[in-house]
């Protein structure tokens, strides 16, 4: 293990001690997304350094020291400058208790939700963000409704993790559930106040469900996509006993080599260093562009916009294939590093770790004159906390799901007459 691999593995260590340490004061999303991005960047690639797995494709395609001479600078600068950049805001203790003055407001934002969720199907494609964007409404008013002090109000938060759970199984997709639950956790924090011990065991829970989650997914997925009509709770639990209670070691051995080729986007990163410049040369802040005019301009202004989904730049700064009905991202860490080599992608990231700080400050400024902005939080960084995710994806939501919240507060006192 090379110095920089220990002192990466040391700054995502204090990372994930000050996400356990702000859980129950504060909502810790941007810790969060640090988090996500050093095991992804950083633990997932050294343990496959150590411990290589020798597949064909998802392996690291650079030496350690090439590799973590790049990501473990850039990781610090965006540690830095994202934390850094919060200033007081950092330790600011939100008031979150106080949404229970909300509840009715709650509701309303909860049922706009399930208004979109139900037609969402018949809405024409030109909406389809925007359906997507508003259809989520209705767990952030399950987390008001969570503060409720009416306690079949409160249910709604629980049934609301109960139909992600549900859907997750009916479409065997289980990002937004993976996601969303994380989310409520931290609200479900600020509420009961945790001690330590109980995090980490939740925790220590979280990651252990989540391992078994990677391992039976593709199984389950590969019999409901091909007309499962059975029970799909029942298949999905008769999956994760057999992985729970299996002692084949064979099986054990690859279940853990799978479960660090999803944790490890360090493959595509290393791969993307092999390609640039030696095959293709430094993009130039080329995608960097196309991803801030995507996430200004709608569609129709900007007919050539990047398509989300991620093929279109992973072939290009990887150089390899992929298929086209196949999602990859190549991470902004890797994007910036495509764009302007090592140094400026050291940069870029201290650049874009100060920009989602500042961000940051301006949506708290706004929430200190109106509480309810708080539980929309997760919904504006849905896409942010993700460490896969390029540069486009992540802005164009992020832009435009702020537009839409915003344009609902403004729709909401002026229309509604809502008093927000």
């Amino acid at each position: 293990m090379t110095t920089a691999s220990i002192i990466g593995l040391t700054l995502v260590i204090w990372v994930f001690l000050r996400f356990v340490r702000v859980l129950g004061k504060s909502v810790p999303i941007l810790e969060l997304m640090l988090l996500t991005a050093g095991l992804q960047w950083i633990v997932g690639p050294v343990i496959e350094y150590l411990t290589p797995s020798f597949h064909y494709r998802y392996y690291m395609y650079v030496p350690e020291a090439e590799y973590m001479g790049y990501i473990v600078p850039a990781y610090a600068f965006f540690v830095l400058s994202t934390l850094g950049g919060l200033g007081s805001y950092g330790r600011l203790a939100i008031p979150v208790t106080q949404l229970q003055r909300y509840e009715q407001y709650g509701l309303g934002v909860f049922l706009i939700g399930v208004f979109f969720d139900l037609i969402s199907g018949v809405l024409p494609g030109t909406l389809g963000f925007f359906a997507f964007l508003a259809s989520n409404f209705k767990f952030v008013g399950a987390i008001v409704l969570f503060f409720s002090n009416d306690p079949r109000l409160r249910n709604i938060f629980y049934l609301a993790l109960g139909y992600l759970f549900l859907s997750a199984l009916r479409q065997a997709m289980f990002h937004d559930l993976v996601l969303w639950s994380v989310f409520f956790y931290m609200f479900w924090a600020l509420k009961h106040q945790p001690s330590k011990s109980q995090i980490y065991l939740t925790i220590l829970i979280g990651v252990l469900s989540l391992s078994t989650l990677q391992t039976i997914k593709a199984a389950y997925r590969m019999q409901v996509w091909q007309g499962y009509g059975g029970n799909k709770l029942e298949l999905f639990a008769d999956l994760a006993l057999d992985a729970i209670l299996s002692d084949d070691r064979n099986a054990d051995q690859e279940r853990d080599v799978e479960n660090n080729v999803r944790l490890n986007q360090g493959w595509i990163i290393s791969a993307i260093m092999d390609e640039i410049p030696a095959r293709t040369p430094f993009i130039g802040g080329e995608t960097i562009g196309q991803a801030i005019s995507a996430s200004i301009l709608p569609r129709f202004l900007n007919p050539n916009k990047t398509q989300a989904g991620g093929r279109e730049n992973f072939r290009r700064f990887t150089g390899l294939d992929i298929s086209q009905g196949t999602s990859m991202g190549i991470s902004i860490v890797g994007e910036a590093y495509g764009n302007y080599n090592v140094f400026g992608g050291i940069l870029f990231m201290g650049a874009w770790g100060f920009f989602l700080a500042r961000f940051w400050r301006f949506l708290l400024k706004n929430a200190g004159q109106n509480l309810l902005l708080i539980a929309f939080l997760p919904l504006i960084f849905l896409q942010v906390v993700k460490a896969e995710t390029e540069l486009v994806v992540v802005l164009n939501h992020m832009v435009k799901a702020s537009i839409v919240v915003f344009g609902f507060f403004w729709a909401a006192r002026n229309i509604l007459n809502w008093k927000v």
